[in-house]
């Protein structure tokens, strides 16, 4: 894996704004793990400037997957000289494991979460928001910490649910998390079939999905959209992204 950066994305690895929402949109063939990998890297690897006046909160990092499972995460990181274990110890990051079953705490910091039951997901994550407050709170007195909630293909749920209306439940879910946590960063699938069914008559999974996606990019700050290169794939190279900024106005329109 490639550690270098370019330099025109690093701008956008930084740290958002309170309440922000970044959404990384990904097709068949051009995945978002290489730029989430860094948006973690870039939000565990930064430190505030150290200084007596200076009362600039650390950040940390909650992590959800529910199609990636700890190792995943942990080796891939690894790569990128960030040890995932090191970053748990110090209370910066937690690990909820959507994928499989967990249990809080363990290796990675890892937390359990069975079931569809979207109100236990819910629970299980803001008990992983509460914990890493609590931990800074024991190790650093009055001091404060921004916590960023990543999650890593939400739109599984959309498709596991047993719940009816599952593609707006989710997105009450994603808002009601927003509230608690400093911003957000989630992946998503936007393969075109999927956003624009061809059927005439598309599944209500289909529909669901589509309604989901659009509905987090129209409230997201920024999003980046992956996909393949019209040149087919180049040296080293397999797809490209195109990041939009988006204000107000945009998101209304």
């Amino acid at each position: 894996m490639s550690t270098t950066i370019p330099h025109l994305l690093e701008p956008y690895l930084d740290l958002p704004e309170e309440t922000s929402l970044i959404v990384l949109s990904s097709i068949l063939g051009a995945s978002t793990n290489w730029l989430l990998f860094r948006y973690l890297h870039s939000y565990l690897k930064y430190t505030p400037p150290t200084s007596p006046n200076d009362d600039e909160p650390e950040t940390a990092v909650l992590l959800v997957s529910f199609l990636r499972d700890y190792p995943f995460f942990q080796q891939s990181l690894a790569k990128l000289s960030l040890d995932l274990d090191s970053e748990a110890k110090k209370g910066r990051f937690l690990f909820v494991d959507g994928l499989s079953s967990l249990y809080l705490p363990a290796k990675g910091g890892a937390a359990i979460q069975n079931g569809d039951d979207l109100k236990q997901v819910q629970a299980v994550i803001e008990a992983g928001v509460t914990s890493l407050l609590q931990q800074q709170q024991q190790q650093q007195h009055g001091k404060k910490r921004r916590v960023v909630l990543v999650i890593d293909q939400p739109d599984f749920l959309v498709a596991s649910t047993a719940a009816e209306n599952a593609a707006m439940a989710v997105r009450d879910m994603m808002l009601d998390l927003r509230e608690k946590v400093h911003s957000c960063v989630l992946t998503v699938s936007a393969d075109d079939p999927l956003i624009h069914p061809s059927t005439t008559t598309p599944t209500p999974l289909e529909t669901s999905h589509s309604w989901f996606v659009l509905s987090l990019i129209h409230e997201a700050d920024m999003l980046c959209a992956l996909r393949l290169l019209d040149t087919g794939h180049g040296k080293g190279r397999q797809w490209c992204g195109q990041i939009h900024q988006l204000s107000g106005e945009q998101k209304g329109g």
